[in-house]
């Protein structure tokens, strides 16, 4: 099931979610002009070894430079291929601009990276083995954040999404508590899945379930305490 849209309106111009949109891009268009683009994802994607120091403070090199701790960020703006920037960049399209709207420019921008640091720190709460290695990119836990304000903000939302049946796309209009309940508990199976398996030594997959778990927690928070209420219909408008 694929977003296209969703069915509430917009009081004013999302353009941080523009902007997101744009510098997700650019980033992305670095990583393909780079001579060495496996160096510059390990750079500076966040891989979970390098830093030890969130969970244990008392390991933070108070001298290390900024690029020591820059992946925090950076990472959310890197992707590990096309279809992973596409899909990222389309469920930002959907959500961000209602989410905007409800929390003010800065106030999504703020929200975006609270829930983007959260997410990492999540999934690297939960890297265990060849996992710690692999360094973790992408804005999928910051959108996860956007999307878990959306399923608090507007439970009575209509998703109109893409369900691909055969070769005949279905065009639907899904409840925004079902279709973000539905994608928010694939995540929780996936996650608790890989976690048994690594428990048995198997390989990590290689997706951020507990980033898209812990951004959507944080999210879904936002969404409650701090978003600006709704603001009050025109006369006459139903």
């Amino acid at each position: 099931m694929f977003p296209l849209k969703t069915t509430e309106r917009l009081n004013s111009w999302p353009v941080v979610t523009w902007l997101l949109i744009a510098l997700n891009i650019y980033v992305f268009v670095q990583q393909l002009s780079v001579a060495d683009p496996v160096h510059f994802i390990m750079h500076w994607g966040l891989v979970p070894a390098r830093h030890p120091y969130l969970f244990h403070p008392g390991q933070a090199d108070v001298t290390a430079g900024w690029q020591t701790y820059a992946p925090l960020v950076t990472s959310m703006f890197l992707h590990g291929g096309l279809w992973h920037l596409l899909g990222n960049m389309l469920s930002l399209w959907v959500f961000g601009p209602n989410v905007e709207d409800r929390f003010g420019h800065v106030g999504f921008a703020v929200i975006y990276l609270a829930c983007g640091l959260a997410a990492a720190i999540t999934q690297l709460a939960f890297s265990t083995g060849e996992a710690l290695q692999i360094p973790v990119v992408g804005a999928s836990g910051a959108i996860a954040g956007i999307m878990g304000g959306f399923f608090v903000l507007f439970p009575k939302a209509r998703v109109v999404s893409v369900v691909p049946i055969w070769i005949v796309p279905l065009i639907v209009r899904v409840p925004a508590f079902v279709f973000l309940f539905f994608w928010i508990g694939m995540n929780v199976i996936n996650a608790l899945t890989e976690l048994q398996l690594s428990f048995n030594g198997t390989q990590s997959a290689g997706v951020a379930w507990w980033a898209h778990i812990g951004g959507f927690v944080i999210g879904a928070v936002y969404g409650l305490v701090l978003a600006r209420r709704a603001p009050k219909e025109a006369p006459g408008e139903g």
